[in-house]
C-alpha cells in the first residue's frame, strides 16, 4: 500500500490525520488500487463536511430541516390504497441549497449526532400528524427511522411517548423503522427495546431487510410488525430470474411470520405487477409518488378518503 500526502505545510498530527483518511478510501478488495494521495479533492471534501457539522445546531434552531412524505400503498386490493408514508428528510442550506441525505446523514451517524436530527425528525412528524388530524378527521400512519444511537438511549420510549401525548396521536399512528443490521448488533439488547416500544403500541418495522442477511433463526425470533425489503432487491426483478426468486422467498418468510411485506424503491409498471403477483402487501417509490411536502400528502389523503366513500 502506497499512500501520499500532500500540503508540506501540516503539522505531523495533520499528516498523520491525512493519511488515515486517504487509506480509509482504499478498498479492501485484492484486484483494487493500494495507493491513496490525500488530494485537493480530498481536503476540500473535508472542509465541506466540517462546514456542515458546525451548521447543525444552526439548522435545528432556525428548522433548515425539512420533513417529507413518500406514500406507501396497499396493494392488496384490486385499486391500491394509500396507506401509511415514510418520512425523510431534506437540509436546505442557506450557502449550499439542497444537501443530500448521503453528504449529512453518515457524518452525524459516526459522531453521534444524529439523536439529536433523529428527534428533531420525530417532533416535526408528530406535529403534522396531528395537523392532518386535525384537518380530516384521521391521520395516515407514518414511519420514521431509528438509528442505532437511539437503540441503546434508555429514554427512548419515554420520549416517544411524550411526543404522542403532546400531540394527542396514537403510538400505532408512529410507526419506528429499525434497519436490520441494528438487530444484529446485539440481539438480545434490541429484542428488550423493541419488546418495550411494541407493548407501548409502536409499530415496528425491520428496515432493509436482506441489506444485513441476518440468519433465518433470528428472524423468527425477532419481535417486529413489518418486513421492508430493500431496494436491491427490487431493482432487477424480472420474470423467473433470481432477484425474483429472492423476493418470493422473502415473501414466503414472511407468510410464516405472518407480518407484511413493505417494498421500496418501486419505480416502473413492470416491477409493481410483479410484486403484487407474488403476494407483496405494500410498495413505495417513483412510480406511485416522488416524496412530497405535507400539503402534497394532505391532499393524498383528501383524495383517498373521497375515493373510499
Amino acid at each position: 500500500m502506497c499512500i501520499r500526502i500532500f500540503y508540506r505545510s501540516a503539522n505531523l498530527e495533520q499528516r498523520f490525520d491525512r493519511a488515515t483518511a486517504a487509506s480509509n478510501t482504499i478498498s479492501k478488495n485484492i484486484h483494487s488500487p493500494h495507493i491513496a494521495v490525500y488530494d485537493n479533492q480530498m481536503h476540500e471534501k473535508e472542509l465541506y463536511e466540517a462546514r456542515l457539522l458546525g451548521d447543525m445546531d444552526k439548522a435545528l434552531e432556525e428548522h433548515q430541516f425539512m420533513v417529507v412524505f413518500q406514500p406507501k400503498y396497499d396493494i392488496t386490493t384490486d385499486t391500491p390504497r394509500l396507506c401509511s408514508a415514510e418520512v425523510l428528510i431534506r437540509w436546505k442550506h442557506p450557502e449550499f441549497g439542497f444537501v443530500r441525505p448521503d453528504s449529512f446523514m453518515p457524518l452525524f451517524e459516526e459522531n453521534g449526532r444524529i439523536k439529536e436530527l433523529d428527534r428533531y425528525v420525530w417532533r416535526e412528524a408528530a406535529k403534522q400528524l396531528k395537523r392532518w388530524k386535525d384537518l380530516y378527521g384521521t391521520a395516515v400512519p407514518i414511519s420514521v427511522n431509528v438509528s442505532r444511537v437511539d437503540i441503546y438511549d434508555p429514554d427512548l420510549v419515554d420520549y416517544l411517548k411524550q411526543i404522542i401525548a403532546e400531540n394527542n396521536i396514537s403510538a400505532s399512528e408512529l410507526h419506528l423503522e429499525i434497519t436490520e443490521t441494528a438487530y444484529t448488533d446485539s440481539v438480545t439488547q434490541i429484542k428488550g427495546v423493541v419488546e418495550g416500544l411494541r407493548n407501548e403500541g409502536f409499530m415496528v418495522e425491520m428496515d432493509d431487510f436482506g441489506k444485513g442477511y441476518s440468519s433465518l433463526n433470528m428472524l423468527t425470533s425477532l419481535p417486529i410488525d413489518a418486513l421492508k425489503l430493500d431496494m436491491a432487491f427490487i431493482t432487477d426483478i424480472a420474470e423467473n430470474n433470481k432477484e425474483m426468486s429472492m423476493v418470493e422467498f422473502v415473501l414466503e418468510i414472511a407468510r410464516f411470520l405472518g407480518v407484511p411485506v413493505i417494498a421500496e424503491g418501486v419505480e416502473s409498471a413492470s416491477q409493481y405487477l410483479l410484486l403484487k403477483k407474488a403476494g407483496c402487501d405494500i410498495i413505495q417509490g417513483y412510480y406511485f409518488s416522488k416524496p412530497v411536502s405535507a400539503t402534497e400528502f394532505g391532499h393524498l389523503i383528501e383524495k383517498s378518503r373521497m375515493a373510499a366513500r
